[in-house]
């Protein structure tokens, strides 16, 4: 009848093919972890292998839906259990919001620099959140400040930031429409903000293991 609307169509959060994503990725960092197909790392539970690889190519094509999925499949083999799943999110939440806005730069290179930094400043992020874990939980560590300078210090950290941006930024410059983020979530500023207040306040009142 005349002067009808139409009910309004919403659309999923994830389309068929974004799901399909997630869930190959995550396979794929599940067989890493799972059959031990990585190089042995610093600390207990810490290992250099291909699971932020796979976590970074799923929030890129699927938004962070997509790398939460992977997460969690890969925390049902991984060495920290179900303790290490939530610690991811602050990298993808970031990386998520950052990658929708610079996907559409014009200039290919600028683009990939623009993924590279945004990625390690998604990773600065996670890094400070896995801290917690293994000062509090694990106790291997009196304080956060140790494990900060021996990361950042060190040299782990930058050779996770080429796990998690050396292919993902290939697959962006040669396959960009296999990674364009056609996902929706949200709240997404919102959560992101959160989560990184969150590790900042956390940074600041407990620096350290109780005694």
């Amino acid at each position: 009848m005349a002067g009808e609307t139409k009910p309004e169509v919403r659309k999923p959060l994830l389309t068929t093919r974004q799901i399909s994503v997630a869930a190959i990725f995550g396979a794929l960092a599940m067989a890493a972890t799972g059959l031990g197909l990585q190089l042995p790392g610093y600390l207990p539970g810490v290992n250099f292998n291909l699971v932020g690889t796979f976590l970074s190519i799923a929030t890129m094509a699927a938004g962070p839906l997509g790398g939460i999925i992977v997460t969690f499949l890969e925390s049902f083999v991984s060495p920290v259990g179900f303790y290490g799943w939530p610690l991811y999110w602050p990298h993808i939440f970031l990386l998520a919001l950052g990658y929708k806005r610079l996907y559409n730069v014009s200039n290919r290179g600028v683009r990939i620099a623009a993924y590279w930094a945004l990625t390690a400043v998604a990773l600065f992020f996670q890094y400070w959140a896995w801290f917690f874990l293994y000062v509090y939980v694990f106790r291997f560590f009196p304080n956060i400040w140790v494990l900060a300078a021996f990361n950042f210090l060190g040299g782990a950290y930058w050779v996770f930031l080429l796990i998690y941006a050396l292919i993902p930024s290939i697959v962006l410059a040669t396959f960009p429409d296999f990674v364009k983020p056609e996902w929706r979530f949200p709240y997404l500023p919102h959560i992101t903000v959160a989560a990184a207040v969150i590790i900042v306040i956390a940074i600041i009142l407990f620096p350290g293991a109780p005694a």
